[in-house]
């Protein structure tokens, strides 16, 4: 739905592409297993891209970007991890 948004889609808006995972899931219910993964898909996908945006529910977002910046430790481009509320 994100990759529909016409706000998106303006000629200054830079090349990207939108993983989503199925199913969306409430950020109180993710695992260490669910961070791994995460930190797997930035790794498979590192070279493709500049940095990393992860849209992220706000109960549990602090445990996985502490979670993050130890399993991508050393990581030469950005990941940022910002909040969503639904």
């Amino acid at each position: 739905q994100l990759a529909l948004m016409p706000e998106f889609h303006r000629p200054e808006m830079p090349d990207f592409t939108i993983h989503e995972y199925a199913p969306l899931m409430d950020s109180s219910d993710m695992t260490p297993e669910d961070w791994q993964h995460i930190a797997a898909d930035i790794k498979a996908h590192y070279d493709e891209y500049d940095g990393f945006v992860i849209l992220h529910g706000t109960d549990t977002m602090a445990f996985t970007a502490s979670a993050l910046s130890f399993m991508l430790e050393n990581l030469g481009k950005p990941v940022i991890v910002t909040g969503l509320i639904c």
